[in-house]
């Protein structure tokens, strides 16, 4: 039951994350409205999995138990990226859906990496890989040159045109976002690890 609910979860979050960036795109206002709503229900389910494990924690082996712990972890790491997800699709609602400042393209390259990363930690987690996770921890440097690049780019918009200040700083918000995503999605990698190896590794270390 807590496995179905934990992928349910993973699965919520990842169309959240997915749908936010869509709404971003098209300036889909419903959509972006429709994803701030609907966190509530990721927030639901990582309650509804804390309390099962709480209760069947006494009593198993080393193994079951090693799950129920690293899932504790995993819950929370997924529920604040649904919650990045959310915030992305608020500043879409705050760009309306003219922003005078055209959406820079990394920040796009930096949402589909996001995004992929988001799947195959998930897809790691479910069939308990600890290369792929190992692999994906070190892509979060990719992430983090993007994010400079980005946010480079939207301070020259503000430097080059004072009127684009307002919206650039609302897409700094996002990439922001997607940084702390990526971090997490890491996070969860480590679990993986641990879920398999029985050791916590630090690994979400940046090296860029």
């Amino acid at each position: 039951m807590t496995d179905d609910l934990l992928l349910e979860l993973g699965a919520r979050v990842e169309g959240a994350l997915a749908n936010s960036l869509i709404a971003l795109d098209r300036r889909d206002l419903m959509l972006a409205d429709n994803i701030v709503r609907g966190d509530v229900e990721v927030n639901r389910i990582r309650y509804e999995i804390e309390e099962q494990i709480t209760t069947q924690l006494s009593g198993r082996e080393a193994n079951e138990t090693r799950w129920m712990v690293a899932a504790l972890y995993v819950i929370s790491d997924l529920e604040r990226m649904g919650d990045h997800a959310e915030g992305i699709a608020k500043v879409t609602l705050m760009l309306g859906p003219n922003p005078s400042l055209q959406v820079p393209a990394v920040i796009g390259e930096m949402g589909a990496l996001t995004t992929s990363m988001v799947h195959r930690t998930l897809a790691a987690l479910g069939k308990r890989d600890v290369k792929a996770a190992r692999v994906l921890c070190r892509e979060d440097d990719d992430i983090d040159s993007l994010y400079d690049r980005a946010y480079q780019e939207l301070i020259s918009a503000m430097v080059s045109d004072p009127r684009h200040i307002t919206e650039a700083t609302y897409m700094i918000w996002i990439t922001h976002n997607l940084e702390r995503i990526a971090d997490r999605a890491t996070n969860i990698c480590e679990r993986v690890i641990y879920l398999v190896t029985g050791r916590v590794e630090e690994l979400n270390v940046s090296k860029y």
